[in-house]
C-alpha cells in the first residue's frame, strides 16, 4: 500500500528572492533598463504563458515589470485580483507582493506610463519575456499586438530584447523547493493514472473516464487544465476528446479497445504529465507490440537524461527503437516542462505517411528546438514516446528529473500499458 504524501509548505519568502534575483541577473546580462514579463490571461484553465506567476506566486494573467533593484510592479488585468489580495491577507496567507506593487489596468499604453513615471529615458533598453515563439502554444510568441503597440508608442526609440531563453536556462534546473511541489504534483498525477485504470471498462463512456481523472486530481487539492483522450480499436488523434468541441456524445468503450490519455496534473502552478494507457481485454496486436516500442523509447530517454548530456542526446536515444521498429509517431517524444522549451519531436515519420495525409494541404511537424541544451540536475521533462503501426497508435510515459547518472522517475503505473479489471 501506498503512503500518503504530505503536503508541501507553501512557497517561501527566500524562494521569492531567489525568483526576483534570476530576474536581476537577466537585466545585468542583457543591460537593461526594464524588464518586462507577460503573463496570458486566465480562463476556464491556468493560463498557458504565465511566466508571470513564476515571480509573483499569486493569480494568474498580470504583466510584471523589473527596474532596477527595485521590488517588482504588477500589473493585472482587473480588480478583482486586487480583491482576491486583499482576500488573502484577511487569512493570513504568505503573500509574495505587497499592495503598494500592484496596479490595475494591464494595456500596453499603461504600462508605457508606469515605466514613464519610473524615469526610463527615452532610448531604454527594454527585455521582454514573451515575445519569442513558444511551442506548441505561441509560434508568434504570447505578447498581443496592441501590448506592444502600446509600450511602442510610449518608447519609440527603445532598444526591445527578446529574454525568455535567458529566463529557461536560470529556471530550468528547479530548486528544493520546487522540486517538493514537482513530486506532489506527479503524485497526484499516479492517482488519476489509476483512477483512469479502475474506471476504463466495456460500457463506460469516455466522459465518466474523464470525470473519475478530473474528481481524482481535484480532491488531493490539485488542478488539471484538461485531459486528452481517445480510444477505440484502433485510434491515429491526438487531442481532447472530440465530444468536448463537436456535439456528439462520448464514445462508449467496448472489450479489444485501447484507451489513450495525457492527463495533466498541476499543483501551485507545477505540472506533471502522465500518458496513461489502459487496454481493455484482447487488443490488437500492433497496439501490443507499439506499446512496448514505447516502452523502449521510454527506458533509453530515462538511462540518457543525465547531467552534461545535450537534450538532442535524448530525443537521438528516444527515438532509436522507433525507428528501429519502422514505427510513426502523433506527437512529441519528449519536451521540457516547468517551464516550457525544447521539444523533442525526432526525425521519425509522422502523420504524412498515413495514407489518408495525401488529401490535406500540409499536415505539418512540430519543430525540435533546444537540441543543444545542455542538461543540468534538476530539469523537469514530460516523456511521451509514442509508436504506432498503421491506425493503431499506443503511449505511455510521465514524469522525469534529470539526474547525476539517469533519469529520476517520477511515477510508475503511466510509465507501462495498463490494464482494466472488470
Amino acid at each position: 500500500m501506498k503512503t500518503k504524501m504530505e503536503i508541501p509548505l507553501p512557497l517561501s519568502l527566500k524562494e521569492r528572492d531567489r525568483r526576483w534575483d534570476i530576474a536581476r541577473i537577466i537585466m545585468r546580462k542583457n543591460e537593461l533598463d526594464a524588464l518586462i514579463i507577460y503573463g496570458d490571461r486566465e480562463s476556464a484553465a491556468p493560463a498557458p504563458f504565465c511566466i508571470d506567476h513564476y515571480f509573483t506566486n499569486d493569480r494568474l494573467g498580470s504583466v510584471v515589470i523589473f527596474h532596477k533593484e527595485e521590488k517588482p510592479i504588477v500589473v493585472t488585468f482587473a480588480s478583482m485580483m486586487v480583491a482576491d489580495h486583499m482576500q488573502a491577507s484577511l487569512r493570513g496567507d504568505q503573500q509574495w507582493i505587497e499592495p503598494e506593487q500592484i496596479y490595475v489596468g494591464k494595456t500596453g499604453s499603461n504600462i508605457g506610463n508606469i515605466l514613464k513615471e519610473k524615469g526610463l529615458s527615452n532610448t531604454p533598453k527594454i527585455g521582454i519575456i514573451g515575445l519569442e515563439p513558444y511551442p506548441p502554444f505561441y509560434f508568434d510568441g504570447a505578447l498581443p499586438h496592441r501590448t506592444w503597440k502600446g509600450i511602442m508608442e510610449a518608447f519609440p526609440n527603445a532598444e526591445i530584447k527578446a529574454v525568455y531563453m535567458d529566463f529557461f536556462k536560470l529556471t530550468a534546473p528547479k530548486s528544493d523547493e520546487e522540486l517538493t511541489l514537482i513530486k506532489h504534483a506527479a503524485h497526484i498525477g499516479e492517482a488519476m493514472s489509476e483512477a483512469m485504470r479502475v474506471t476504463v471498462k466495456p460500457g463506460v463512456s469516455e466522459a465518466e473516464v474523464a470525470a473519475a481523472i478530473t474528481s481524482a486530481c481535484i480532491s488531493k487539492g490539485g488542478f488539471t487544465a484538461e485531459i486528452l483522450m481517445g480510444s477505440g480499436p484502433e485510434y491515429i488523434g491526438w487531442g481532447p476528446p472530440a465530444w468536448q468541441y463537436r456535439s456528439q456524445p462520448p464514445r462508449i468503450i467496448k472489450e479489444g479497445d485501447i484507451v489513450l490519455s495525457e492527463i495533466f496534473a498541476l499543483y501551485g502552478m507545477y505540472e506533471t504529465q502522465h500518458q496513461a494507457a489502459v487496454a481493455v481485454g484482447n487488443i490488437h496486436p500492433n497496439l501490443e507490440r507499439a506499446a512496448l516500442v514505447s516502452r523502449a523509447c521510454y527506458e533509453a530517454g530515462v538511462n540518457v537524461l543525465k547531467l552534461g548530456k545535450t537534450f538532442g542526446e535524448v530525443v537521438d536515444a528516444m527515438e532509436r527503437p522507433l525507428l528501429e521498429a519502422g514505427g510513426w509517431h502523433v506527437h512529441p517524444l519528449i519536451h521540457s516542462i516547468n517551464p516550457y522549451g525544447p521539444i523533442g519531436f525526432g526525425t521519425a515519420p509522422g502523420i504524412e505517411i498515413l495514407p489518408q495525409a495525401t488529401r490535406y494541404g500540409n499536415v505539418g511537424r512540430l519543430p525540435n528546438p533546444g537540441r543543444d541544451l545542455v542538461l543540468q540536475e534538476g530539469m523537469c521533462f514530460a516523456f511521451e514516446p509514442n509508436c504506432a503501426f498503421g491506425n493503431h497508435l499506443a503511449n505511455i510515459g510521465g514524469t522525469v528529473i534529470v539526474g547525476s547518472d539517469r533519469g529520476i522517475e517520477l511515477n510508475t503505473n503511466s510509465t507501462h500499458l495498463m490494464r482494466a479489471e472488470y
